[in-house]
Protein backbone atom coordinates (compact mmCIF):
# COMPACT_ATOMS: atom_id res chain seq x y z
CA UNK A 1 0.00 0.00 0.00
CA UNK A 2 1.58 3.44 -0.88
CA UNK A 3 2.38 5.85 1.51
CA UNK A 4 -0.35 8.66 0.29
CA UNK A 5 -3.21 5.52 0.68
CA UNK A 6 -2.24 5.02 4.08
CA UNK A 7 -2.22 8.66 5.08
CA UNK A 8 -5.87 9.33 3.50
CA UNK A 9 -6.87 6.06 5.53
CA UNK A 10 -5.38 7.53 8.45
CA UNK A 11 -7.18 10.67 8.15
CA UNK A 12 -10.60 9.53 6.87
CA UNK A 13 -10.83 7.23 10.22
CA UNK A 14 -9.54 10.29 12.45
CA UNK A 15 -12.38 12.55 10.65
CA UNK A 16 -14.78 9.52 11.36
CA UNK A 17 -13.91 9.52 14.91
CA UNK A 18 -13.78 13.44 14.80
CA UNK A 19 -17.14 13.50 13.29
CA UNK A 20 -18.69 10.90 16.27
CA UNK A 21 -17.47 12.83 18.99
CA UNK A 22 -19.19 15.76 17.58
CA UNK A 23 -22.14 13.97 16.84
CA UNK A 24 -21.63 13.47 20.95
CA UNK A 25 -21.02 16.40 22.33
CA UNK A 26 -23.58 18.17 20.44
CA UNK A 27 -26.38 15.38 20.39
CA UNK A 28 -29.56 16.66 22.82
CA UNK A 29 -29.11 14.63 26.68
CA UNK A 30 -31.56 11.75 25.11
CA UNK A 31 -29.97 11.15 22.36
CA UNK A 32 -26.98 10.92 24.32
CA UNK A 33 -28.28 8.45 27.55
CA UNK A 34 -29.65 6.01 24.44
CA UNK A 35 -27.38 5.83 22.91
CA UNK A 36 -24.50 5.22 25.62
CA UNK A 37 -27.02 2.97 26.90
CA UNK A 38 -26.92 0.48 24.02
CA UNK A 39 -23.40 0.67 22.80
CA UNK A 40 -21.11 0.66 25.69
CA UNK A 41 -20.09 -2.63 27.75
CA UNK A 42 -19.75 -3.01 31.32
CA UNK A 43 -16.92 -3.46 33.28
CA UNK A 44 -17.61 -7.33 34.18
CA UNK A 45 -17.53 -8.35 31.08
CA UNK A 46 -14.76 -8.91 28.56
CA UNK A 47 -14.99 -5.90 25.52
CA UNK A 48 -13.42 -4.94 22.10
CA UNK A 49 -10.16 -2.94 21.97
CA UNK A 50 -12.37 0.32 21.18
CA UNK A 51 -15.03 0.08 24.13
CA UNK A 52 -16.19 2.83 25.74
CA UNK A 53 -17.33 4.06 29.02
CA UNK A 54 -20.54 2.42 30.68
CA UNK A 55 -23.63 4.23 30.00
CA UNK A 56 -24.03 4.68 33.81
CA UNK A 57 -22.48 8.62 33.74
CA UNK A 58 -24.76 9.49 30.98
CA UNK A 59 -28.32 8.22 32.40
CA UNK A 60 -29.59 10.69 34.12
CA UNK A 61 -32.06 13.31 34.78
CA UNK A 62 -31.88 15.73 31.76
CA UNK A 63 -33.18 18.49 33.79
CA UNK A 64 -29.96 20.54 34.50
CA UNK A 65 -29.03 23.96 37.51
CA UNK A 66 -27.99 26.41 36.24
CA UNK A 67 -23.99 25.51 36.45
CA UNK A 68 -24.43 22.63 34.45
CA UNK A 69 -26.05 24.21 31.03
CA UNK A 70 -25.10 23.68 27.88
CA UNK A 71 -22.16 25.87 26.50
CA UNK A 72 -21.64 24.80 22.72
CA UNK A 73 -18.07 27.46 22.85
CA UNK A 74 -17.08 25.28 25.88
CA UNK A 75 -18.48 21.87 23.97
CA UNK A 76 -16.87 22.80 20.48
CA UNK A 77 -13.27 23.39 22.39
CA UNK A 78 -13.89 20.26 23.77
CA UNK A 79 -14.73 18.41 20.62
CA UNK A 80 -12.19 20.15 18.85
CA UNK A 81 -9.28 19.19 21.44
CA UNK A 82 -10.57 15.29 21.29
CA UNK A 83 -10.49 15.47 17.84
CA UNK A 84 -6.89 16.79 17.57
CA UNK A 85 -5.50 13.88 20.18
CA UNK A 86 -7.10 11.16 18.46
CA UNK A 87 -5.65 12.14 15.02
CA UNK A 88 -1.98 13.08 17.19
CA UNK A 89 -2.60 9.45 18.40
CA UNK A 90 -3.45 8.11 15.13
CA UNK A 91 -0.24 9.49 13.75
CA UNK A 92 2.08 8.18 16.44
CA UNK A 93 2.96 11.68 17.53
CA UNK A 94 3.24 11.97 21.42
CA UNK A 95 -0.14 13.55 23.03
CA UNK A 96 -0.12 16.75 25.60
CA UNK A 97 -2.90 14.36 27.38
CA UNK A 98 -2.98 16.85 30.36
CA UNK A 99 -3.55 20.08 28.04
CA UNK A 100 -6.71 18.52 26.80
CA UNK A 101 -7.80 17.29 30.23
CA UNK A 102 -7.39 20.63 31.22
CA UNK A 103 -9.97 22.08 28.43
CA UNK A 104 -12.24 19.48 29.56
CA UNK A 105 -12.68 20.61 32.63
CA UNK A 106 -13.05 23.80 32.13
CA UNK A 107 -16.51 22.91 30.68
CA UNK A 108 -19.21 23.33 32.60
CA UNK A 109 -20.07 20.38 35.11
CA UNK A 110 -22.79 17.56 33.59
CA UNK A 111 -23.36 14.21 31.54
CA UNK A 112 -21.43 15.71 28.70
CA UNK A 113 -18.40 16.76 30.33
CA UNK A 114 -18.04 13.59 32.13
CA UNK A 115 -18.31 11.59 28.77
CA UNK A 116 -15.50 13.93 27.49
CA UNK A 117 -13.42 12.72 30.69
CA UNK A 118 -14.23 8.84 30.38
CA UNK A 119 -13.11 9.07 26.49
CA UNK A 120 -9.85 11.12 27.54
CA UNK A 121 -9.33 8.91 30.36
CA UNK A 122 -10.06 5.79 28.00
CA UNK A 123 -6.86 6.99 25.46
CA UNK A 124 -4.63 8.16 28.07
CA UNK A 125 -5.02 4.57 29.48
CA UNK A 126 -3.63 2.97 26.75
CA UNK A 127 -1.02 5.48 26.22
CA UNK A 128 0.63 5.73 29.62
CA UNK A 129 -1.84 4.43 32.25
CA UNK A 130 0.35 5.62 35.21
CA UNK A 131 0.31 8.46 33.97
CA UNK A 132 -3.20 8.70 33.37
CA UNK A 133 -3.95 7.31 37.07
CA UNK A 134 -1.77 9.90 38.44
CA UNK A 135 -4.43 12.29 36.45
CA UNK A 136 -7.53 10.51 38.03
CA UNK A 137 -5.94 10.80 41.60
CA UNK A 138 -6.45 14.88 40.99
CA UNK A 139 -10.08 14.23 40.46
CA UNK A 140 -12.86 14.82 42.86
CA UNK A 141 -16.35 12.27 43.72
CA UNK A 142 -17.48 10.17 40.97
CA UNK A 143 -15.08 11.48 37.91
CA UNK A 144 -12.59 10.04 40.08
CA UNK A 145 -14.09 6.51 40.72
CA UNK A 146 -15.16 6.58 36.68
CA UNK A 147 -12.09 7.37 34.81
CA UNK A 148 -10.09 5.31 37.42
CA UNK A 149 -12.37 2.63 36.04
CA UNK A 150 -11.54 3.67 32.29
CA UNK A 151 -7.61 3.80 32.87
CA UNK A 152 -7.63 0.20 34.69
CA UNK A 153 -9.52 -1.19 32.11
CA UNK A 154 -7.50 0.16 29.44
CA UNK A 155 -4.18 -1.23 30.95
CA UNK A 156 -6.18 -4.48 31.98
CA UNK A 157 -5.63 -5.20 27.83
CA UNK A 158 -2.32 -4.99 27.74
CA UNK A 159 -0.97 -5.59 30.92
CA UNK A 160 -3.45 -7.01 33.45
CA UNK A 161 -0.81 -8.23 36.64
CA UNK A 162 -0.10 -4.17 36.39
CA UNK A 163 -3.48 -3.06 36.19
CA UNK A 164 -4.48 -5.94 39.77
CA UNK A 165 -1.41 -4.93 41.37
CA UNK A 166 -2.17 -1.52 41.54
CA UNK A 167 -5.78 -1.73 42.90
CA UNK A 168 -4.02 -4.15 45.52
CA UNK A 169 -2.39 -1.21 46.48
CA UNK A 170 -5.07 1.20 47.01
CA UNK A 171 -6.68 1.95 49.83
CA UNK A 172 -9.49 -0.89 51.02
CA UNK A 173 -13.04 0.12 49.88
CA UNK A 174 -15.77 -1.44 48.88
CA UNK A 175 -14.96 0.55 45.18
CA UNK A 176 -11.46 -1.26 45.61
CA UNK A 177 -12.66 -4.85 46.19
CA UNK A 178 -15.44 -4.09 43.12
CA UNK A 179 -12.69 -3.44 41.01
CA UNK A 180 -10.03 -6.34 42.04
CA UNK A 181 -12.81 -8.54 41.23
CA UNK A 182 -13.43 -7.09 37.84
CA UNK A 183 -10.21 -6.83 36.66
CA UNK A 184 -9.27 -10.51 37.94
CA UNK A 185 -12.25 -12.00 35.53
CA UNK A 186 -11.39 -10.06 33.18
CA UNK A 187 -7.79 -11.59 33.10
CA UNK A 188 -8.84 -14.75 33.86
CA UNK A 189 -10.68 -14.77 30.43
CA UNK A 190 -7.71 -14.07 28.63
CA UNK A 191 -4.97 -16.33 31.25
CA UNK A 192 -6.67 -18.09 33.70
CA UNK A 193 -3.81 -19.67 35.16
CA UNK A 194 -1.63 -16.44 35.69
CA UNK A 195 -4.68 -14.51 37.23
CA UNK A 196 -5.13 -17.62 39.70
CA UNK A 197 -2.00 -17.79 40.49
CA UNK A 198 -1.76 -14.23 41.21
CA UNK A 199 -4.85 -14.40 43.22
CA UNK A 200 -3.93 -17.29 45.49
CA UNK A 201 -0.50 -15.86 46.29
CA UNK A 202 -2.34 -12.63 48.04
CA UNK A 203 -1.67 -12.58 51.77
CA UNK A 204 -4.82 -9.99 52.72
CA UNK A 205 -8.10 -11.94 52.99
CA UNK A 206 -10.21 -9.61 51.73
CA UNK A 207 -8.00 -8.67 48.57
CA UNK A 208 -8.01 -12.33 48.18
CA UNK A 209 -11.33 -13.49 48.53
CA UNK A 210 -12.33 -10.99 45.49
CA UNK A 211 -9.83 -11.79 43.13
CA UNK A 212 -10.73 -15.55 43.24
CA UNK A 213 -14.88 -14.52 43.06
CA UNK A 214 -13.39 -12.75 39.90
CA UNK A 215 -11.84 -15.62 38.33
CA UNK A 216 -14.16 -18.55 39.68
CA UNK A 217 -16.72 -16.67 37.84
CA UNK A 218 -15.12 -16.15 34.65
CA UNK A 219 -13.65 -20.41 35.34
CA UNK A 220 -17.80 -21.33 35.48
CA UNK A 221 -18.74 -19.26 32.24
CA UNK A 222 -16.87 -22.02 30.47
CA UNK A 223 -16.25 -24.98 32.64
CA UNK A 224 -18.23 -24.67 35.50
CA UNK A 225 -17.92 -27.94 37.06
CA UNK A 226 -14.15 -27.52 36.64
CA UNK A 227 -14.51 -24.22 38.58
CA UNK A 228 -16.49 -25.85 41.48
CA UNK A 229 -14.51 -28.59 41.56
CA UNK A 230 -11.37 -26.26 42.41
CA UNK A 231 -13.32 -24.30 45.33
CA UNK A 232 -14.60 -27.01 47.37
CA UNK A 233 -11.08 -28.66 47.21
CA UNK A 234 -8.32 -26.39 47.27
CA UNK A 235 -10.08 -23.66 49.27
CA UNK A 236 -10.05 -24.25 52.80
CA UNK A 237 -11.11 -20.80 54.96
CA UNK A 238 -14.78 -21.95 55.49
CA UNK A 239 -15.89 -18.04 54.73
CA UNK A 240 -13.47 -17.72 51.40
CA UNK A 241 -14.91 -21.33 50.03
CA UNK A 242 -18.37 -20.38 50.43
CA UNK A 243 -18.28 -16.79 48.84
CA UNK A 244 -15.98 -17.94 46.29
CA UNK A 245 -18.93 -20.99 45.55
CA UNK A 246 -21.54 -18.21 45.59
CA UNK A 247 -19.99 -17.06 42.17
CA UNK A 248 -19.38 -19.94 40.97
CA UNK A 249 -23.18 -20.97 41.60
CA UNK A 250 -24.57 -17.69 39.78
CA UNK A 251 -22.73 -18.30 36.90
CA UNK A 252 -23.63 -22.20 36.68
CA UNK A 253 -27.60 -21.53 37.18
CA UNK A 254 -27.46 -18.95 34.39
CA UNK A 255 -25.81 -21.49 32.39
CA UNK A 256 -28.13 -24.68 33.31
CA UNK A 257 -30.80 -24.18 36.38
CA UNK A 258 -31.34 -27.95 37.22
CA UNK A 259 -27.35 -28.90 36.75
CA UNK A 260 -26.45 -26.07 39.41
CA UNK A 261 -29.06 -27.15 42.09
CA UNK A 262 -28.09 -30.81 41.53
CA UNK A 263 -24.52 -30.00 42.16
CA UNK A 264 -25.47 -27.77 44.93
CA UNK A 265 -27.59 -30.69 46.63
CA UNK A 266 -24.58 -32.95 46.43
CA UNK A 267 -22.41 -30.75 48.39
CA UNK A 268 -21.03 -30.97 51.92
CA UNK A 269 -23.30 -29.27 54.71
CA UNK A 270 -22.67 -25.78 54.77
CA UNK A 271 -21.23 -25.45 51.38
CA UNK A 272 -24.54 -26.86 49.98
CA UNK A 273 -26.64 -24.45 51.71
CA UNK A 274 -24.54 -21.43 50.55
CA UNK A 275 -24.14 -22.62 46.77
CA UNK A 276 -28.29 -23.50 47.05
CA UNK A 277 -28.66 -20.25 47.99
CA UNK A 278 -26.89 -17.81 45.59
CA UNK A 279 -29.07 -20.43 42.98
CA UNK A 280 -31.85 -19.07 44.28
CA UNK A 281 -30.96 -15.58 44.41
CA UNK A 282 -29.94 -15.76 40.74
CA UNK A 283 -33.41 -17.42 39.71
CA UNK A 284 -35.01 -14.51 41.53
CA UNK A 285 -33.79 -11.73 40.05
CA UNK A 286 -35.22 -13.46 36.98
CA UNK A 287 -38.37 -15.05 38.14
CA UNK A 288 -39.30 -14.94 41.33
CA UNK A 289 -42.57 -17.15 41.81
CA UNK A 290 -40.18 -19.51 39.89
CA UNK A 291 -37.46 -19.11 43.27
CA UNK A 292 -40.10 -18.83 45.28
CA UNK A 293 -41.37 -22.19 44.17
CA UNK A 294 -38.15 -24.05 44.31
CA UNK A 295 -37.92 -22.95 47.98
CA UNK A 296 -40.83 -24.53 48.82
CA UNK A 297 -39.53 -27.96 47.51
CA UNK A 298 -36.31 -27.87 49.91
CA UNK A 299 -38.30 -26.58 52.57
CA UNK A 300 -40.58 -29.52 52.20
CA UNK A 301 -37.81 -31.87 52.55
CA UNK A 302 -36.44 -30.60 55.58
CA UNK A 303 -36.08 -33.16 58.88
CA UNK A 304 -39.71 -33.14 61.32
CA UNK A 305 -37.38 -32.14 64.23
CA UNK A 306 -34.31 -30.63 64.81
CA UNK A 307 -32.20 -27.95 64.19
CA UNK A 308 -32.12 -26.00 60.86
CA UNK A 309 -29.29 -24.78 59.65
CA UNK A 310 -29.73 -20.56 59.73
CA UNK A 311 -28.85 -20.83 55.81
CA UNK A 312 -32.54 -22.13 55.44
CA UNK A 313 -33.47 -18.63 56.72
CA UNK A 314 -31.05 -16.78 54.62
CA UNK A 315 -32.50 -18.39 51.51
CA UNK A 316 -36.13 -17.75 52.07
CA UNK A 317 -34.94 -14.18 53.12
CA UNK A 318 -32.98 -13.78 49.78
CA UNK A 319 -35.69 -14.53 47.33
CA UNK A 320 -38.26 -12.55 49.68
CA UNK A 321 -35.87 -9.02 49.43
CA UNK A 322 -35.43 -9.66 45.62
CA UNK A 323 -38.86 -10.13 44.87
CA UNK A 324 -40.28 -7.55 47.41
CA UNK A 325 -37.95 -4.78 45.48
CA UNK A 326 -40.09 -5.44 42.38
CA UNK A 327 -43.67 -6.74 44.05
CA UNK A 328 -43.92 -6.64 47.68
CA UNK A 329 -47.57 -7.16 48.23
CA UNK A 330 -46.82 -11.07 46.07
CA UNK A 331 -43.71 -11.00 48.28
CA UNK A 332 -45.48 -10.59 51.39
CA UNK A 333 -48.29 -13.17 50.83
CA UNK A 334 -45.92 -15.59 49.60
CA UNK A 335 -43.54 -14.77 53.35
CA UNK A 336 -46.61 -15.38 55.33
CA UNK A 337 -46.58 -19.15 53.85
CA UNK A 338 -43.19 -19.88 55.10
CA UNK A 339 -42.53 -22.54 57.85
CA UNK A 340 -42.46 -20.86 61.25
CA UNK A 341 -39.31 -23.12 62.51
CA UNK A 342 -35.75 -21.63 62.14
CA UNK A 343 -37.31 -18.05 62.49
CA UNK A 344 -37.40 -18.64 58.48
CA UNK A 345 -41.21 -17.04 58.56
CA UNK A 346 -39.81 -13.95 60.65
CA UNK A 347 -36.57 -13.23 58.28
CA UNK A 348 -38.43 -12.98 55.50
CA UNK A 349 -41.30 -11.21 56.47
CA UNK A 350 -38.62 -8.71 58.13
CA UNK A 351 -36.89 -8.56 54.93
CA UNK A 352 -40.14 -8.05 52.68
CA UNK A 353 -40.99 -5.14 55.32
CA UNK A 354 -37.56 -3.02 54.76
CA UNK A 355 -37.71 -3.48 51.06
CA UNK A 356 -41.31 -2.40 50.88
CA UNK A 357 -40.71 0.60 53.25
CA UNK A 358 -38.17 2.03 51.06
CA UNK A 359 -40.86 1.84 47.90
CA UNK A 360 -44.09 2.77 50.02
CA UNK A 361 -43.77 3.47 53.97
CA UNK A 362 -47.47 3.78 54.37
CA UNK A 363 -48.30 0.50 52.43
CA UNK A 364 -45.86 -1.30 54.72
CA UNK A 365 -47.28 -0.03 57.94
CA UNK A 366 -50.59 -0.78 56.97
CA UNK A 367 -49.29 -4.20 56.30
CA UNK A 368 -47.26 -4.81 59.39
CA UNK A 369 -50.26 -3.41 61.94
CA UNK A 370 -52.55 -6.05 59.98
CA UNK A 371 -50.19 -8.76 61.04
CA UNK A 372 -51.53 -10.91 64.28
CA UNK A 373 -49.52 -10.55 67.40
CA UNK A 374 -46.45 -12.18 67.79
CA UNK A 375 -42.60 -12.98 67.12
CA UNK A 376 -43.21 -12.54 63.10
CA UNK A 377 -45.03 -8.87 63.57
CA UNK A 378 -42.32 -8.03 65.92
CA UNK A 379 -39.71 -8.31 63.50
CA UNK A 380 -41.57 -6.58 61.40
CA UNK A 381 -42.08 -3.48 63.38
CA UNK A 382 -38.26 -4.10 64.53
CA UNK A 383 -37.73 -3.03 60.72
CA UNK A 384 -39.53 -0.45 60.43
CA UNK A 385 -38.09 1.36 63.83
CA UNK A 386 -34.93 1.30 62.49
CA UNK A 387 -35.89 2.76 58.96
CA UNK A 388 -37.57 5.73 60.33
CA UNK A 389 -35.63 6.41 63.81
CA UNK A 390 -34.34 9.09 61.87
CA UNK A 391 -36.21 10.63 59.78
CA UNK A 392 -39.52 10.38 62.40
CA UNK A 393 -38.21 9.31 66.04
CA UNK A 394 -41.77 9.99 67.47
CA UNK A 395 -42.50 7.18 64.84
CA UNK A 396 -40.73 5.08 65.52
CA UNK A 397 -41.01 5.38 69.19
CA UNK A 398 -44.87 4.59 68.50
CA UNK A 399 -43.96 1.09 66.43
CA UNK A 400 -40.93 0.37 69.34
CA UNK A 401 -43.66 0.46 72.12
CA UNK A 402 -46.18 -1.75 69.47
CA UNK A 403 -43.71 -4.89 70.58
CA UNK A 404 -45.16 -7.80 72.37
CA UNK A 405 -41.82 -9.21 73.62
CA UNK A 406 -40.86 -7.39 76.64
CA UNK A 407 -37.00 -7.43 76.15
CA UNK A 408 -37.44 -6.79 72.35
CA UNK A 409 -39.73 -3.54 73.11
CA UNK A 410 -37.42 -2.10 75.99
CA UNK A 411 -34.18 -2.24 73.70
CA UNK A 412 -36.15 -1.11 70.62
CA UNK A 413 -37.24 2.10 72.93
CA UNK A 414 -34.06 2.83 74.14
CA UNK A 415 -32.38 2.59 70.79
CA UNK A 416 -34.87 5.23 69.68
CA UNK A 417 -34.90 7.15 72.65
CA UNK A 418 -30.90 7.18 72.54
CA UNK A 419 -31.29 8.75 69.05
CA UNK A 420 -34.04 10.92 69.31
CA UNK A 421 -32.39 12.59 72.21
CA UNK A 422 -29.71 13.81 70.07
CA UNK A 423 -31.50 15.99 68.16
CA UNK A 424 -34.64 17.11 70.36
CA UNK A 425 -34.16 16.08 73.86
CA UNK A 426 -37.40 17.52 75.17
CA UNK A 427 -39.69 15.47 73.01
CA UNK A 428 -37.59 12.38 74.02
CA UNK A 429 -38.19 13.27 77.35
CA UNK A 430 -41.78 13.84 77.13
CA UNK A 431 -42.08 10.12 75.49
CA UNK A 432 -40.24 8.42 77.93
CA UNK A 433 -42.53 10.52 80.95
CA UNK A 434 -46.04 8.61 79.19
CA UNK A 435 -44.55 5.57 77.63
CA UNK A 436 -46.56 2.73 79.34
CA UNK A 437 -43.59 0.56 81.11
CA UNK A 438 -43.09 -0.22 84.15
CA UNK A 439 -41.73 2.73 86.45
CA UNK A 440 -38.03 0.80 87.05
CA UNK A 441 -37.84 0.96 83.44
CA UNK A 442 -38.66 4.27 83.10
CA UNK A 443 -36.18 5.12 85.64
CA UNK A 444 -33.38 3.30 84.46
CA UNK A 445 -33.57 4.93 80.97
CA UNK A 446 -33.71 8.48 82.81
CA UNK A 447 -31.42 7.91 84.28
CA UNK A 448 -29.13 6.44 81.35
CA UNK A 449 -30.11 8.72 78.51
CA UNK A 450 -30.20 12.27 80.65
CA UNK A 451 -33.95 11.92 80.81
CA UNK A 452 -34.84 12.30 84.11
CA UNK A 453 -37.03 14.79 85.27
CA UNK A 454 -35.76 17.36 86.80
CA UNK A 455 -36.66 17.22 90.97
CA UNK A 456 -39.71 18.84 91.83
CA UNK A 457 -39.00 21.34 94.58
CA UNK A 458 -40.39 20.72 98.26
CA UNK A 459 -43.48 22.89 98.82
CA UNK A 460 -43.62 22.57 102.86
CA UNK A 461 -41.86 25.42 104.99
CA UNK A 462 -38.56 24.34 106.95
CA UNK A 463 -39.13 23.32 110.57
CA UNK A 464 -39.59 26.21 112.91
CA UNK A 465 -39.92 28.91 109.51
CA UNK A 466 -41.17 30.32 107.12
CA UNK A 467 -41.37 29.20 103.33
CA UNK A 468 -38.82 31.90 103.04
CA UNK A 469 -36.53 30.70 105.67
CA UNK A 470 -37.26 33.22 107.95
CA UNK A 471 -37.91 32.60 111.59
CA UNK A 472 -41.70 34.52 111.76
CA UNK A 473 -40.55 36.49 114.57
CA UNK A 474 -41.10 40.59 114.36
Amino acid sequence: MSTRVTLLLVAAGSFSIGMALDHFLFSSPETTARDAATEVPTLTHKSNPDRTRSGESTLENPGKNAEEQDNPEDEHLASQTLRNLIETLDQGRPADFAAAARTILAMPPGPRRREALHRLASHWGRSDPRAALRWTEELTGRDRFATMENVLREWSESDPASAVDYVAQLPGSEHTLHLLRDLSHRWAENDRSAALEWSMALNDPALRMRALQGVASSWAQHDPAEAAAFTTNSLESPDERHRVLEAVARRWAERDLQEALQWARDLEPGDQQRATRAVLRTVAEHNPSEAATLYHEIANGLPATGSINREYRHMAQEVASVWSSSSPVEAAQWALTLPERGSIRRGAVGDVTEQWMRIDSMSAGEWVRSLPPGNTRDEASERVVHMTVHSDPGAAFAWAESVSENDRRFGLMHHTLTQWSEVDRPAAQQALSTADIPPEVRHRFGEELGLAPAPTPDPSPPPGGQPDGKSGEN
